[in-house]
């Protein structure tokens, strides 16, 4: 039995492990996200100075060509980590699942342990009924 629990603790620590790998990579995904909104603001904030200046006209077009850089890598970056992030999510369905085996297995383990205690008492409570009734008929 003792084993059974074991091997539970495992795949639940398994399991634990998974989710925890699964929120690391989803929290990259969104700071990227939240870098791209980042070079939105900043490309509107140097739209208004541009605006107002031409010297800044100037300069203007070199910033956006690399703000239009930043966020193609940036894209590239978050569909290789939703990628990644599927692979851990389907992971973490295994763990899940393993870790239901083990529970299924623990919880059919104490249901016979349980069935077996009940017949062995049952079998020692026919036995006292058999004792008293041979004696109350002698």
């Amino acid at each position: 039995m003792i084993q059974f629990e074991k091997l539970l603790q495992l795949r639940e620590f398994e399991l634990d492990e998974r989710r925890r790998e699964s929120g690391k990579i989803l929290s990259e995904v969104n700071f990227l996200q939240d870098e791209i909104t980042r070079l939105h603001e900043e490309l509107k904030s140097e739209q208004k100075i541009a605006a107002e200046s031409l010297e800044a006209r100037f300069l203007y077009n070199e910033f956006a060509s690399s703000v239009i850089r930043k966020k193609e890598w940036l894209m590239a970056a978050i569909k290789s980590k939703e990628e990644e992030y599927e692979r851990a999510r389907e992971k973490v369905t295994e763990a899940y699942r393993e870790m239901r085996k083990a529970e299924i297995i623990r919880d059919d383990l104490m249901e016979k342990t349980k069935k077996h205690e009940q017949a062995l008492e049952q079998v020692e409570l026919d036995e006292i009924a058999q004792n008293i009734h041979r004696r109350t008929s002698k």
